[in-house]
């Protein structure tokens, strides 16, 4: 069975991205992993905030489960009983553990949602779809949404 990567690194599920995975694998003995990453470099800023204002603080295990059960809940109602999929949460250094997923996984393709910006705006700011391309030695598919 083939196997492809779908990866949300934003809060907000990039609905374009999902119909065009689902669109890919419907039809097909292909898998999707449906992999929600949290940046781990936010999550420590996120934590050292909350110990500061003194609310619960959620370890990286608690969260990569909380992001496992969002990736669950979103490939859930995306692709329902259609498509054959897992959910996977993570939290990591982006893009470095999308493209280490891809290939522990033995991923064919990844579909990545990128940002709309500039060419400048690629070269001075970075962009993870960009180093995803440049790393990954398989099709990459990116969805953009607005930022």
């Amino acid at each position: 069975m083939d196997t492809v990567l779908v990866v949300q690194t934003r809060d907000e599920p990039d609905q374009q991205l999902l119909r065009t995975a689902k669109r890919h694998v419907t039809g097909t003995e292909t898998e999707a992993i449906f992999c929600r990453i949290v940046d781990e470099k936010k999550l420590q800023n996120n934590l050292q905030r909350q110990a500061n204002s003194e609310r619960q603080i959620e370890s990286i295990d608690e969260m990569e489960e909380i992001a496992k059960t969002e990736a669950d809940d979103i490939a859930s109602d995306a692709f329902g009983d259609d498509i054959p999929y897992r959910a996977m949460g993570l939290v990591g250094t982006i893009p470095d553990d999308i493209i280490e997923v891809a290939k522990e996984e033995d991923c064919g393709h990844i579909f990545i949602s990128g940002k709309k910006r500039s060419p400048a705006g690629k070269a001075v700011f970075g962009d993870v779809a960009q180093s995803v391309i440049l790393q990954f030695d398989g099709p990459v598919t990116v969805t953009t949404m607005s930022t």
